[in-house]
């Protein structure tokens, strides 16, 4: 390349500006996701025990649950976990749709509408999911109520997306919803390799250890 090709070169650069970036970064997400774990147990609290707030707590469950979710996914799709935990199963129980019985379509003004009608609650079931299956269903909540006075069930959280809630809802303990926070947040990635696949490929490759 001559020495007139690099000056253009160079106005040119020059005249598009600069970008300045960084790199994804774990604590931002984590701090945030921190304050709302907290948050969400308060909250859980609050509503089972019926205490009288300045604030509406099934108002703010529901957006302290989109917050985390959204905390939770960025952390998984900025790679900021580790591969063997993004590959993990997460503990979780399931409430089953009821065999029997018609299904009614709630209202989509109800975060639980008709739930003693669609689902058996006299029964959960353990299961394992994924760290990023447990976030979508959350991020995508279509199903939020609290399960309080049961004789068959621990007081909790019941949970489900749009596209779940057909099928079951999560049911989580104000512990176990702790269990799934406290997953992501004491992750640590401690050995980083991002690069090409091969020689000549635009793929690329990360690995997180």
């Amino acid at each position: 390349m001559s020495e007139t090709d690099i000056s253009d070169e160079l106005q040119m650069m020059m005249r598009m500006g600069t970008v300045s970036s960084s790199e994804w970064q774990a604590y931002t997400w984590k701090n945030e996701l921190a304050v709302q774990k907290s948050r969400i147990i308060q909250l859980i609290g609050e509503a089972i025990s019926d205490d009288e707030t300045e604030h509406n707590p099934y108002h703010m469950l529901e957006r302290a649950i989109g917050i985390a979710a959204v905390c939770m996914r960025r952390l998984l799709e900025c790679r900021l976990v580790t591969d063997r935990f993004r590959d993990s199963q997460l503990t979780v129980h399931e409430v089953y749709r009821k065999k029997d019985g018609e299904w009614r379509e709630p209202f989509f003004r109800n975060t639980a509408g008709e739930i003693f009608n669609n689902y058996d609650l006299t029964s959960r079931h353990r299961k394992t999911s994924s760290p990023k299956i447990i976030s979508d269903k959350m991020l995508h909540a279509r199903v939020i109520g609290i399960l309080s006075g049961s004789v068959y069930m621990p007081d909790g959280l019941l949970i489900a997306s749009d596209t779940q809630s057909r099928k079951q809802l999560f049911h989580f303990t104000s512990a176990e919803i702790a269990a799934v926070f406290d997953a992501f947040l004491t992750d640590r990635v401690r050995i980083e390799a991002d690069g090409y696949v091969g020689e000549g490929t635009i793929e690329v490759f990360a690995k997180r250890d």
